[in-house]
């Protein structure tokens, strides 16, 4: 009992001030951490590669081991004391992220040599498939993400798994397994304090769901994705986000507001300097102007886009540019500059091995040469899609190829040829459940009916296309088979 005292005492001191001295230690490493990210995002352009888990890691080991002035110099950006101290304890990694988050991923190359000497270090590896992701090398991304487990321990390696699962699942079609992964991966991310990557995944997610059209759930994740960015005080990745609900208004023609997010989003990328990113917004302006039919517009910002992209050597801006100016010589009827144009943009996407892009203007190179009655032309480019489709899975809907083959026998007399085709285009109609396509479907079998008399089967059919045109608010469809039925009752 007389040591009571002596114990008691230094007890009660340590026991009150060590949540104080917790607190400050907590308060200096994200003071320390904010400016450190801060700093390493601002050197960053047209390519951003952050990771916050490791700078973490990296901040609470100077600060730790009392690095005081590399600690300093990287709140300032510079990374080579850090580096220098990082390699001195063997933490080869760590040094090797922080050195692709101060050049925007352009030491890959080290990265790889890593992984060579180390195959079986799977944090390396999802960093790979990351900074390859954002250099557009779907390749060499697929190839680190088939080497990273899709399920296990919930860290930072399998959020970033998780995600680059996400976007090759809507790249296929998936999207129900993408939003399912980028979700998980926004969970970890916002569990671990990795802020900036919780935007990344919400973000996805929104564009999954918009391209899902689920609008108020895209709403929101994009929303959520602002309200991060916008704490963080990221400009880039706020104007990223300007121009995604841009794009989700437009879908909703809600073009006023679309309008008003991509001049938010143009603002700061001109005042950033980001070229890259102002002729990708462009392009959508560009986009919004054809869903206005204001084509004169179109042209005049895809133009500007297409030299921005040119300039920049950004084949996929490049390719989405010429398409919107294929699109814009197609409602002018420029057919001869829509089959080039398309050309272009056809082999650009193919180079980025978007198929689906790649398809869409395959199929409107094959209308131009339909309008020009080149029959024999336009169905060997149909059977071009039809047959590789197969290989490949896309977002492209194959049942719009298989319509215009119909068509095109349809031109040609073969009444028989062209029922078949009209019915298989039907079927993936239905299996996709996508109503305008099945309402164009049967409006074509309707017509075909009439033409070889059958009144009543038409009138059947015709009802039909009605139907669904109807169901899908389909004004101008309906309108166009209404006036065929009229003709025959």
């Amino acid at each position: 009992m007389k040591y009571f005292a002596y114990i008691c005492l230094p007890l009660f001191f340590v026991l009150c001030f060590w949540p104080i001295a917790s607190y400050y230690t907590r308060l200096k490493f994200w003071h320390f951490y904010k400016l450190a990210f801060a700093a390493l995002y601002k050197k960053q352009k047209n390519k951003t590669y952050m990771s916050s888990f490791y700078l973490m890691q990296v901040v609470k080991l100077l600060i730790k081991k009392r690095q005081h002035s590399a600690l300093m110099a990287l709140t300032k950006g510079k990374i080579k004391p850090a580096e220098t101290f990082l390699l001195r304890r063997k933490q080869l990694f760590l040094a090797l992220v922080l050195k692709n988050m101060a050049t925007a991923g352009k030491n890959i190359a080290d990265l790889e040599n890593f992984i060579k000497e180390n195959p079986n270090h799977k944090a390396a590896i999802a960093e790979l498939g990351i900074l390859c992701f954002n250099q557009n090398n779907l390749n060499k991304t697929k190839q680190c993400l088939d080497n990273l487990p899709a399920t296990g321990k919930k860290n930072y390696p399998l959020a970033r798994s998780l995600y680059l699962q996400a976007f090759f699942d809507a790249k296929d079609g998936d999207l129900l397994s993408a939003s399912v992964h980028a979700n998980q991966a926004a969970q970890i991310f916002h569990k671990q304090k990795n802020f900036y990557e919780e935007a990344e995944a919400y973000v996805l997610s929104g564009i999954v769901y918009r391209t899902a059209i689920v609008s108020d759930v895209a709403q929101v994740m994009f929303d959520t994705a602002l309200k991060i960015v916008q704490e963080l005080k990221l400009s880039s990745e706020e104007a990223g986000i300007f121009g995604n609900l841009g794009m989700l208004m437009a879908i909703q023609k809600r073009f006023e507001e679309a309008q008003d997010y991509y001049d938010k989003a143009l603002a700061i990328y001109q005042q950033n300097k980001q070229p890259v990113q102002t002729a990708e917004i462009y392009n959508q302006i560009g986009q919004l102007s054809l869903m206005q039919e204001d084509f004169a517009k179109a042209e005049k910002m895809a133009g500007l886009a297409l030299k921005l992209h040119k300039k920049e050597k950004n084949a996929a801006g490049e390719a989405f540019s010429k398409e919107i100016l294929a699109y814009a010589a197609w409602a002018k009827k420029d057919y001869p500059t829509v089959i080039q144009l398309t050309f272009e943009a056809k082999n650009l996407y193919q180079q980025q091995e978007n198929f689906s892009a790649g398809y869409e203007n395959l199929h409107l190179m094959a209308l131009a040469l339909f309008a020009q009655n080149k029959l024999d032309e336009a169905e060997k480019i149909l059977r071009e899609i039809t047959g590789k489709n197969r290989h490949f899975d896309t977002n492209f809907h194959v049942a719009n190829a298989y319509n215009l083959l119909g068509l095109i026998y349809l031109q040609k007399n073969d009444v028989r040829r062209a029922k078949g085709l009209f019915q298989q285009s039907l079927d993936l109609e239905q299996v996709n459940n996508r109503l305008s396509g099945i309402a164009t479907d049967y409006a074509n079998m309707g017509l075909i009916e009439l033409s070889v008399g059958h009144k009543e089967q038409a009138r059947k059919t015709f009802q039909t296309a009605l139907d669904y045109a109807k169901a899908n608010q389909d004004d101008e469809l309906a309108e166009i088979i209404s006036t065929h039925l009229k003709k025959i009752q």
